[in-house]
């Protein structure tokens, strides 16, 4: 036997409650005591480090792949092991490193300028007329997704609590429907920064076209600039952008 695959039996040996059968490779192992319930395949050998940074996704991740496979009851498989929760293992350290990356300056405006910067005329084909890149609110199965984006942004503005004469910030502001918005129903100023040229253009079209260009303006900025920036807000809203944020 692999040290590789000794380390991972002895990981596994954990969840020992109810008998079941790990095979890796050719060779068949059972963990616990009594005749096994089910039986864990793996087609690849298992990343004992993946194992130990996050054992859910591990498995989770590895069974998408195909790489893993259940011989047996699935939904048993599933209950038993979300039954021994506690002895999974979770480096928070690791998993925060994964989920936010550190991103430069440089790479984030590339990421972001490869994406968003196809022209505004593609995203006008498949988006809604509000332009907003995320997601909706559906209240009901007629809702279309021009409903659901303005009742999600109706639903957010509400949690802002909104006076005129505010000073609101957008950060990742997209084409501006949402400050777009919020000037025509709470008469706030605005401010919107994005890393896309084509959406800061795109939402000064719109501020002319509503007429609101003493109220809202855009920026082509990065967020971590905002320190210098010299202004002052009394809301700061931000929606589906956490997963472009750099530390």
């Amino acid at each position: 036997m692999k040290l590789e695959e000794k380390a991972i039996l002895r990981f596994l040996d954990r969840f020992d409650e109810t008998p079941f059968l790990v095979r890796i490779r050719e060779e068949e192992y059972t963990i616990g005591h009594g005749n096994p319930r089910f039986s864990i395949i793996f087609k690849k050998e298992p990343d004992l480090k993946e194992m130990i940074t996050s054992t859910s996704l591990a498995l989770g991740e590895a069974y998408m792949r195909g790489d893993l496979e259940i011989d047996g009851d699935l939904y048993q498989a599933l209950y038993y092991f979300l039954g021994q929760m506690g002895n999974f293992s979770v480096d928070t350290r690791v998993l925060r490193k994964l989920m936010f990356p550190s991103l430069g300056r440089r790479k984030q405006k590339e990421d972001v300028s490869s994406h968003y910067d196809l022209g505004n005329d593609f995203y006008s084909l498949w988006l809604d007329e509000t332009l907003n890149y995320s997601c909706g609110y559906f209240e009901n199965e007629q809702d279309t997704l021009f409903d659901a984006q303005k009742k999600k942004t109706q639903r957010i503005l509400k949690k802002l609590y909104l006076k005129e004469g505010m000073e609101l910030l957008d950060i990742g502001c997209g084409w501006g429907y949402l400050l777009i918005e919020a000037a025509k129903k709470y008469k706030i100023r605005g401010t919107g920064i994005t890393l896309s040229r084509e959406q800061q253009q795109g939402f000064e079209k719109r501020i002319r076209e509503e007429g609101l260009e003493d109220y809202l303006h855009a920026e082509l900025m990065d967020y971590r600039d905002l320190a210098g920036y010299g202004k002052k807000f009394d809301r700061v809203v931000s929606v589906g952008m956490l997963e472009h944020v750099g530390r």
